[in-house]
Protein backbone atom coordinates (compact mmCIF):
# COMPACT_ATOMS: atom_id res chain seq x y z
CA UNK A 1 0.00 0.00 0.00
CA UNK A 2 1.37 3.43 -0.92
CA UNK A 3 1.77 6.11 1.72
CA UNK A 4 -0.73 8.31 -0.14
CA UNK A 5 -3.36 5.55 -0.19
CA UNK A 6 -2.73 4.92 3.50
CA UNK A 7 -3.33 8.61 4.23
CA UNK A 8 -6.60 8.56 2.26
CA UNK A 9 -7.82 5.49 4.12
CA UNK A 10 -6.84 7.09 7.40
CA UNK A 11 -8.71 10.21 6.40
CA UNK A 12 -11.89 8.19 5.94
CA UNK A 13 -11.71 7.11 9.58
CA UNK A 14 -12.43 10.43 11.32
CA UNK A 15 -15.07 8.63 13.36
CA UNK A 16 -12.79 5.86 14.61
CA UNK A 17 -11.86 7.36 17.97
CA UNK A 18 -15.36 8.52 18.91
CA UNK A 19 -17.69 6.02 17.25
CA UNK A 20 -17.54 2.42 18.40
CA UNK A 21 -20.80 1.23 16.88
CA UNK A 22 -23.38 2.62 14.46
CA UNK A 23 -25.91 4.74 16.33
CA UNK A 24 -29.61 4.14 15.90
CA UNK A 25 -32.21 6.65 14.78
CA UNK A 26 -34.20 6.33 18.00
CA UNK A 27 -34.61 8.95 20.68
CA UNK A 28 -32.07 7.18 22.90
CA UNK A 29 -29.31 7.77 20.32
CA UNK A 30 -26.23 9.07 22.11
CA UNK A 31 -23.83 11.46 20.40
CA UNK A 32 -20.65 11.79 22.44
CA UNK A 33 -18.68 15.03 22.46
CA UNK A 34 -15.13 15.90 23.41
CA UNK A 35 -14.64 19.22 25.24
CA UNK A 36 -15.88 21.89 22.84
CA UNK A 37 -16.92 25.50 22.58
CA UNK A 38 -14.92 28.51 21.53
CA UNK A 39 -11.80 27.81 23.61
CA UNK A 40 -11.13 24.17 22.62
CA UNK A 41 -12.18 24.86 19.02
CA UNK A 42 -9.80 27.81 18.76
CA UNK A 43 -6.93 25.80 20.25
CA UNK A 44 -7.55 22.89 17.87
CA UNK A 45 -7.84 25.27 14.92
CA UNK A 46 -4.52 26.89 15.81
CA UNK A 47 -2.86 23.49 16.13
CA UNK A 48 -4.20 22.46 12.73
CA UNK A 49 -3.03 25.69 11.10
CA UNK A 50 0.39 25.29 12.71
CA UNK A 51 0.69 21.85 11.09
CA UNK A 52 0.25 23.30 7.59
CA UNK A 53 2.89 24.51 5.21
CA UNK A 54 2.81 28.30 4.61
CA UNK A 55 1.09 27.97 1.24
CA UNK A 56 -1.53 25.64 2.73
CA UNK A 57 -2.13 28.03 5.60
CA UNK A 58 -2.65 30.92 3.22
CA UNK A 59 -5.21 28.82 1.37
CA UNK A 60 -6.99 27.75 4.54
CA UNK A 61 -7.67 31.17 6.10
CA UNK A 62 -10.04 33.60 4.39
CA UNK A 63 -11.06 37.12 5.28
CA UNK A 64 -14.04 37.27 7.61
CA UNK A 65 -16.76 38.64 5.37
CA UNK A 66 -20.09 37.60 3.88
CA UNK A 67 -18.76 36.63 0.45
CA UNK A 68 -16.34 34.15 2.00
CA UNK A 69 -18.86 32.83 4.52
CA UNK A 70 -21.52 31.96 1.94
CA UNK A 71 -19.08 30.15 -0.36
CA UNK A 72 -20.26 26.55 -0.06
CA UNK A 73 -22.16 24.01 -2.14
CA UNK A 74 -23.43 20.45 -2.10
CA UNK A 75 -22.20 19.83 -5.66
CA UNK A 76 -19.03 17.95 -6.64
CA UNK A 77 -15.88 20.03 -6.96
CA UNK A 78 -15.85 20.30 -10.76
CA UNK A 79 -19.29 21.93 -10.61
CA UNK A 80 -18.60 24.15 -7.59
CA UNK A 81 -14.95 24.94 -6.72
CA UNK A 82 -14.17 25.07 -3.00
CA UNK A 83 -12.04 27.22 -0.74
CA UNK A 84 -9.62 25.87 1.84
CA UNK A 85 -7.14 23.03 2.12
CA UNK A 86 -8.03 19.67 0.60
CA UNK A 87 -8.24 16.77 3.06
CA UNK A 88 -6.72 14.43 0.48
CA UNK A 89 -3.56 16.54 0.41
CA UNK A 90 -2.84 16.31 4.14
CA UNK A 91 0.04 14.27 5.49
CA UNK A 92 -0.24 12.00 8.53
CA UNK A 93 0.46 14.70 11.11
CA UNK A 94 -1.90 17.15 9.42
CA UNK A 95 -4.63 14.51 9.25
CA UNK A 96 -4.25 13.91 13.00
CA UNK A 97 -4.58 17.65 13.62
CA UNK A 98 -7.69 17.73 11.41
CA UNK A 99 -9.18 14.88 13.48
CA UNK A 100 -8.60 16.84 16.67
CA UNK A 101 -10.19 19.91 15.11
CA UNK A 102 -13.28 17.95 14.11
CA UNK A 103 -13.53 16.34 17.54
CA UNK A 104 -13.61 19.79 19.15
CA UNK A 105 -16.36 21.06 16.83
CA UNK A 106 -18.51 18.01 15.97
CA UNK A 107 -20.13 15.26 18.02
CA UNK A 108 -19.36 11.61 17.37
CA UNK A 109 -22.53 11.55 15.25
CA UNK A 110 -21.31 14.49 13.18
CA UNK A 111 -17.93 12.87 12.63
CA UNK A 112 -19.61 9.58 11.72
CA UNK A 113 -21.76 11.43 9.18
CA UNK A 114 -18.75 13.11 7.57
CA UNK A 115 -16.93 9.78 7.50
CA UNK A 116 -19.90 8.13 5.76
CA UNK A 117 -20.46 10.89 3.21
CA UNK A 118 -16.80 10.73 2.19
CA UNK A 119 -16.96 6.94 2.00
CA UNK A 120 -19.95 7.23 -0.34
CA UNK A 121 -17.89 9.39 -2.67
CA UNK A 122 -15.32 6.60 -2.68
CA UNK A 123 -18.05 4.28 -3.98
CA UNK A 124 -19.01 6.82 -6.65
CA UNK A 125 -15.44 7.59 -7.72
CA UNK A 126 -15.02 4.63 -10.15
CA UNK A 127 -18.34 5.62 -11.76
CA UNK A 128 -17.29 9.24 -12.38
CA UNK A 129 -17.33 9.12 -16.17
CA UNK A 130 -18.07 12.85 -16.41
CA UNK A 131 -15.06 13.88 -14.35
CA UNK A 132 -17.12 15.91 -11.89
CA UNK A 133 -14.93 15.08 -8.91
CA UNK A 134 -16.57 12.32 -6.89
CA UNK A 135 -13.69 11.45 -4.58
CA UNK A 136 -13.28 11.11 -0.78
CA UNK A 137 -10.16 13.26 -1.09
CA UNK A 138 -12.14 16.23 -2.43
CA UNK A 139 -13.32 17.63 0.90
CA UNK A 140 -11.99 20.91 2.21
CA UNK A 141 -11.35 22.70 5.49
CA UNK A 142 -11.33 26.50 5.58
CA UNK A 143 -11.48 29.22 8.21
CA UNK A 144 -13.43 32.40 7.69
CA UNK A 145 -11.42 34.77 9.82
CA UNK A 146 -8.42 33.88 11.97
CA UNK A 147 -9.37 31.50 14.79
CA UNK A 148 -9.54 33.76 17.82
CA UNK A 149 -10.41 33.65 21.50
CA UNK A 150 -12.70 36.67 21.25
CA UNK A 151 -13.29 37.73 17.63
CA UNK A 152 -15.80 36.03 15.31
CA UNK A 153 -14.55 33.25 13.06
CA UNK A 154 -16.02 30.24 11.29
CA UNK A 155 -14.92 26.71 10.48
CA UNK A 156 -16.08 25.48 7.09
CA UNK A 157 -15.93 21.79 6.08
CA UNK A 158 -17.19 21.47 2.55
CA UNK A 159 -17.45 18.87 -0.21
CA UNK A 160 -19.91 16.82 -2.23
CA UNK A 161 -23.04 16.27 -0.15
CA UNK A 162 -21.81 18.05 2.95
CA UNK A 163 -21.35 21.63 4.07
CA UNK A 164 -20.61 22.40 7.71
CA UNK A 165 -20.50 26.03 8.86
CA UNK A 166 -19.68 26.47 12.54
CA UNK A 167 -19.26 30.03 13.83
CA UNK A 168 -17.65 31.07 17.11
CA UNK A 169 -17.64 34.31 19.13
CA UNK A 170 -20.46 35.80 17.05
CA UNK A 171 -23.79 37.22 18.18
CA UNK A 172 -25.33 33.74 18.33
CA UNK A 173 -24.19 30.15 18.84
CA UNK A 174 -24.24 28.74 15.33
CA UNK A 175 -23.79 25.49 13.42
CA UNK A 176 -25.68 26.51 10.31
CA UNK A 177 -26.21 26.38 7.43
CA UNK A 178 -25.62 22.63 7.55
CA UNK A 179 -26.24 20.65 4.38
CA UNK A 180 -25.94 16.89 4.18
CA UNK A 181 -26.92 14.37 1.54
CA UNK A 182 -25.95 10.89 0.45
CA UNK A 183 -25.57 8.72 -2.63
CA UNK A 184 -25.77 5.77 -2.54
CA UNK A 185 -28.18 5.67 0.39
CA UNK A 186 -26.58 2.48 1.73
CA UNK A 187 -23.43 0.63 0.70
CA UNK A 188 -20.52 -1.47 1.90
CA UNK A 189 -16.80 -0.78 1.88
CA UNK A 190 -15.10 -4.09 2.49
CA UNK A 191 -16.97 -5.68 5.37
CA UNK A 192 -18.25 -2.40 6.80
CA UNK A 193 -21.85 -1.42 6.05
CA UNK A 194 -22.74 2.25 5.75
CA UNK A 195 -26.08 4.06 5.84
CA UNK A 196 -24.94 7.55 6.85
CA UNK A 197 -28.30 9.33 6.81
CA UNK A 198 -30.26 6.48 8.41
CA UNK A 199 -30.88 8.42 11.66
CA UNK A 200 -32.22 11.45 9.78
CA UNK A 201 -34.17 9.44 7.21
CA UNK A 202 -35.60 7.17 9.90
CA UNK A 203 -36.77 10.09 12.00
CA UNK A 204 -38.36 11.87 9.04
CA UNK A 205 -39.96 8.65 7.78
CA UNK A 206 -41.52 8.03 11.19
CA UNK A 207 -42.81 11.59 11.28
CA UNK A 208 -44.18 11.54 7.71
CA UNK A 209 -45.86 8.18 8.30
CA UNK A 210 -47.51 9.44 11.47
CA UNK A 211 -48.82 12.49 9.60
CA UNK A 212 -50.00 10.60 6.52
CA UNK A 213 -53.62 10.78 7.71
CA UNK A 214 -53.39 14.47 8.65
CA UNK A 215 -54.62 16.57 5.70
CA UNK A 216 -53.39 19.84 7.21
CA UNK A 217 -49.81 18.54 7.09
CA UNK A 218 -49.85 18.24 3.29
CA UNK A 219 -47.86 20.88 1.44
CA UNK A 220 -49.03 22.14 -1.94
CA UNK A 221 -46.93 21.66 -5.06
CA UNK A 222 -44.08 19.36 -5.98
CA UNK A 223 -40.55 19.35 -4.59
CA UNK A 224 -37.38 18.52 -6.50
CA UNK A 225 -34.75 19.71 -4.02
CA UNK A 226 -34.40 21.56 -0.75
CA UNK A 227 -35.77 25.06 -1.25
CA UNK A 228 -33.27 26.95 0.95
CA UNK A 229 -30.02 25.40 -0.25
CA UNK A 230 -27.07 26.80 -2.18
CA UNK A 231 -26.34 27.46 -5.83
CA UNK A 232 -23.11 26.48 -7.65
CA UNK A 233 -21.83 29.95 -6.67
CA UNK A 234 -22.62 29.51 -2.98
CA UNK A 235 -25.40 30.53 -0.60
CA UNK A 236 -26.24 33.39 -2.92
CA UNK A 237 -29.84 33.82 -1.74
CA UNK A 238 -28.72 34.64 1.80
CA UNK A 239 -30.27 36.29 3.76
CA UNK A 240 -33.09 33.84 3.20
CA UNK A 241 -36.80 34.60 3.21
CA UNK A 242 -39.16 32.13 4.88
CA UNK A 243 -42.92 31.50 4.95
CA UNK A 244 -44.90 33.76 7.24
CA UNK A 245 -48.20 33.28 9.00
CA UNK A 246 -49.94 29.92 9.29
CA UNK A 247 -50.98 29.29 5.69
CA UNK A 248 -49.03 26.82 3.57
CA UNK A 249 -46.65 25.74 6.32
CA UNK A 250 -48.23 22.40 7.23
CA UNK A 251 -49.72 21.36 10.53
CA UNK A 252 -49.00 23.25 13.74
CA UNK A 253 -46.96 21.36 16.34
CA UNK A 254 -49.52 22.45 18.93
CA UNK A 255 -52.27 20.62 17.00
CA UNK A 256 -50.48 17.27 17.20
CA UNK A 257 -51.01 14.61 19.89
CA UNK A 258 -48.11 14.05 22.31
CA UNK A 259 -46.76 10.99 20.47
CA UNK A 260 -46.46 12.93 17.22
CA UNK A 261 -44.99 15.94 19.00
CA UNK A 262 -42.28 13.61 20.32
CA UNK A 263 -41.53 12.54 16.74
CA UNK A 264 -41.06 16.19 15.74
CA UNK A 265 -38.59 16.79 18.56
CA UNK A 266 -36.74 13.57 17.76
CA UNK A 267 -36.46 14.57 14.10
CA UNK A 268 -35.10 17.99 15.02
CA UNK A 269 -32.50 16.36 17.22
CA UNK A 270 -31.11 14.25 14.37
CA UNK A 271 -29.66 17.43 12.86
CA UNK A 272 -29.00 19.49 15.96
CA UNK A 273 -26.97 16.69 17.57
CA UNK A 274 -24.33 16.78 14.80
CA UNK A 275 -22.17 19.64 16.14
CA UNK A 276 -20.27 19.36 19.40
CA UNK A 277 -22.46 19.34 22.49
CA UNK A 278 -21.24 22.79 23.51
CA UNK A 279 -23.02 24.03 20.37
CA UNK A 280 -25.92 21.61 20.05
CA UNK A 281 -27.27 21.74 23.60
CA UNK A 282 -28.05 25.48 23.74
CA UNK A 283 -29.49 25.35 20.23
CA UNK A 284 -31.80 22.43 21.01
CA UNK A 285 -32.86 24.15 24.21
CA UNK A 286 -33.86 27.26 22.25
CA UNK A 287 -35.64 25.32 19.51
CA UNK A 288 -37.68 23.26 21.97
CA UNK A 289 -38.99 25.85 24.41
CA UNK A 290 -42.76 25.87 24.78
CA UNK A 291 -42.90 29.25 23.03
CA UNK A 292 -40.80 28.06 20.08
CA UNK A 293 -42.72 24.82 19.64
CA UNK A 294 -46.00 26.74 19.72
CA UNK A 295 -44.79 28.52 16.56
CA UNK A 296 -43.46 25.39 14.81
CA UNK A 297 -45.06 23.70 11.79
CA UNK A 298 -44.48 20.41 10.02
CA UNK A 299 -45.20 19.87 6.32
CA UNK A 300 -45.00 16.78 4.12
CA UNK A 301 -45.35 15.93 0.44
CA UNK A 302 -45.02 12.78 -1.64
CA UNK A 303 -44.64 9.28 -0.22
CA UNK A 304 -44.71 8.95 3.56
CA UNK A 305 -42.20 6.08 3.45
CA UNK A 306 -39.71 8.32 1.59
CA UNK A 307 -39.33 5.69 -1.11
CA UNK A 308 -39.87 7.85 -4.19
CA UNK A 309 -38.37 11.07 -5.59
CA UNK A 310 -40.34 14.11 -4.52
CA UNK A 311 -40.99 12.78 -1.03
CA UNK A 312 -40.38 15.75 1.24
CA UNK A 313 -40.57 16.63 4.94
CA UNK A 314 -40.07 20.06 6.49
CA UNK A 315 -39.86 21.37 10.04
CA UNK A 316 -40.42 25.12 10.21
CA UNK A 317 -40.09 26.92 13.53
CA UNK A 318 -39.42 30.50 14.59
CA UNK A 319 -35.71 29.71 14.25
CA UNK A 320 -35.20 26.14 13.08
CA UNK A 321 -35.71 25.18 9.43
CA UNK A 322 -35.06 21.59 8.32
CA UNK A 323 -35.80 20.11 4.90
CA UNK A 324 -35.47 16.49 3.78
CA UNK A 325 -36.01 15.58 0.12
CA UNK A 326 -35.76 12.34 -1.86
CA UNK A 327 -34.27 12.73 -5.35
CA UNK A 328 -33.37 10.38 -8.21
CA UNK A 329 -29.79 9.16 -7.85
CA UNK A 330 -27.30 10.94 -10.12
CA UNK A 331 -25.52 7.72 -11.11
CA UNK A 332 -28.74 5.72 -11.66
CA UNK A 333 -32.04 7.64 -11.82
CA UNK A 334 -33.90 4.40 -11.04
CA UNK A 335 -32.41 4.63 -7.53
CA UNK A 336 -32.84 7.40 -4.95
CA UNK A 337 -30.64 9.67 -2.93
CA UNK A 338 -31.22 12.24 -0.18
CA UNK A 339 -30.63 15.95 0.28
CA UNK A 340 -31.21 17.74 3.58
CA UNK A 341 -30.55 21.16 5.04
CA UNK A 342 -30.71 22.65 8.52
CA UNK A 343 -30.85 26.42 8.77
CA UNK A 344 -31.38 28.85 11.63
CA UNK A 345 -33.47 31.90 10.72
CA UNK A 346 -31.70 33.94 13.39
CA UNK A 347 -28.22 32.47 13.65
CA UNK A 348 -26.93 31.30 10.25
CA UNK A 349 -23.24 32.27 10.16
CA UNK A 350 -23.60 33.39 13.76
CA UNK A 351 -26.06 36.09 12.75
CA UNK A 352 -23.16 38.18 11.47
CA UNK A 353 -24.30 38.79 7.90
CA UNK A 354 -28.09 38.77 8.15
CA UNK A 355 -28.40 42.26 6.70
Amino acid sequence: MTKRRARLLAGLSFAATLVATAASAHEDRVCASAPGGSGPAQAAARAFLDSLAPIQRATAVRTYNKSAAIRWSNLPIALAPRVGVRLGDLNEAQTAAAKALLQSTLSSCGIELLDGVRAADGVLKPLDNRGIGWDPANYFVAFIGEPSADKPWSLKVDGHHIALNLTFNAAHVSATPLFDGIEPVEFKVGERAYEPLAPQAGAMRALATALSATPSAKLAGEFRDVTRGSTPDGDTNFPITYPQGATGRGVAYSALPPAQQALVRAAMARWVELPNGAISKPLMADYSTAAALAQTYVGVAGMADLSKPGSYVRIDGPRIWIEFIVQPAARDPAQIHYHTIWRDKLADYGGAFAR
